[in-house]
């Protein structure tokens, strides 16, 4: 049975996609992109454009994110979702919040803000690369960190193919998505206070090891009686 969503937002670079991937391997875990449930069109539309960068509309989210719900309760083998950089707007948490309170209105939602230094985050953004041939994107933009061959660094360490730097790292897209979180970031904290949920910050400069270690406890304690 579906017990727990963590909706998992931060600035680019802070480690979501990270720390989603971590969990999501773990057995009754599974992780929720937006951008895998959304019509094609609609990605290529907000991919390059610094205008539209990430504006996928209501209607849009609602159903795609109504579709998953329904999907993982019906297959009833996962206890917990991750959402990687969701929701990313206010009107997005209420259609998160809304849909578990009639999907499954057991499920408790806990949002987590991974908060990093500028300099970690730029690091990060320097250093990271995705694998063309590993993460089939359906419009040719692989979002999921690769693997990196030691011997190698600029190649995957799983097929061998170069590695290339994540389009939306370019220097206009980046200001563009940098800019986009910290407008959004205080409307989507107000927002759960509206429906009675704080976003709890979580420190993410360290390693993906030591935020997973830090989040486990964190929901550990939460879920413990007091």
């Amino acid at each position: 049975m579906l017990q727990r969503v963590i909706a998992v937002i931060g600035a680019p670079a802070a480690g979501k996609t990270t720390l989603t991937m971590q969990f999501g391997r773990q057995p009754g875990q599974d992780v929720f992109r937006l951008r895998e449930h959304v019509p094609e069109t609609i990605l290529a539309a907000t991919a390059t454009s610094a205008e539209r960068l990430g504006w996928i509309d209501d209607v849009t989210v609602a159903v795609a994110l109504r579709r998953y719900v329904e999907s993982v309760i019906d297959e009833d083998s996962t206890h917990t979702v991750h959402c990687d950089n969701f929701p990313g707007s206010s009107r997005q948490v209420g259609i998160l919040v809304s849909t578990m309170q009639q999907l499954a209105p057991k499920c408790a939602v806990h949002p987590i803000e991974l908060v990093a230094a500028e300099t970690t985050l730029s690091r990060r953004i320097r250093q990271r690369r995705v694998c063309h041939r590993c993460e089939r994107d359906p419009i040719h933009d692989p979002r999921l960190p690769a693997l990196a061959d030691p011997a190698h660094p600029q190649r995957c360490a799983r097929c061998n193919s170069i590695l290339h730097p994540r389009r939306g790292d370019a220097p206009r897209l980046l200001a563009a998505r940098m800019q986009r979180y910290r407008q959004a970031a205080e409307g989507i904290r107000a927002a759960f206070a509206g429906f009675g949920i704080t976003v709890v910050r979580l420190e993410s400069n360290g390693s993906p090891e030591q935020i997973a270690d830090q989040l486990t406890a964190l929901l550990n304690a939460r879920s413990t009686p007091s």
